[in-house]
Order: C-alpha cells, then structure tokens, then sequence
C-alpha cells in the first residue's frame, strides 16, 4: 500500500513537471517566433527598400548619360 502511494505521488509529480515544460516550451517558442517574424519582415522592408533605391539610381544614372552624351 504504502510503495503504491509514493508511486502515485511520483505520477502525479512527473505529470505537473511535464506540463510547467510544456507550457514554457510554447511560451519559448511563440516568443521565439515573433521575433523571427519581426526579423523577416524588416528584413524584406530592408531589402525591398534597397532595391527600390538601386533601381532608381539606375534610371537617375542612365537619364543623366543620356542628357550628356545625346542631347538633341
């Protein structure tokens, strides 16, 4: 009797530790995955932004070639 009741109070330990692990595991992951969103998302606006710029450089550049060597 008395080896059955440290058995069931050994279950009922491991199955409370497994749940606080699991519920900090999805605290960590969740926060662990809004933080890459936010990384990615600035990141895409980063590079979208530079190749806007790139663009706009080539188009400056080719129009200012074109004003200096082909002018009417």
């Amino acid at each position: 009797m008395r080896a059955e009741l440290i058995q069931e109070l050994q279950l009922l330990q491991n199955s409370r530790a497994n749940k606080i692990v699991d519920e900090l595991t999805d605290r960590i992951l969740s926060s662990v995955d809004a933080v890459n969103e936010k990384v990615i998302s600035s990141m895409s606006k980063r590079g979208k932004m530079l190749m806007l710029l790139d663009k706009r450089l080539n188009f400056s550049t080719l129009r200012k070639l074109r004003r200096k060597f082909f002018k009417p």
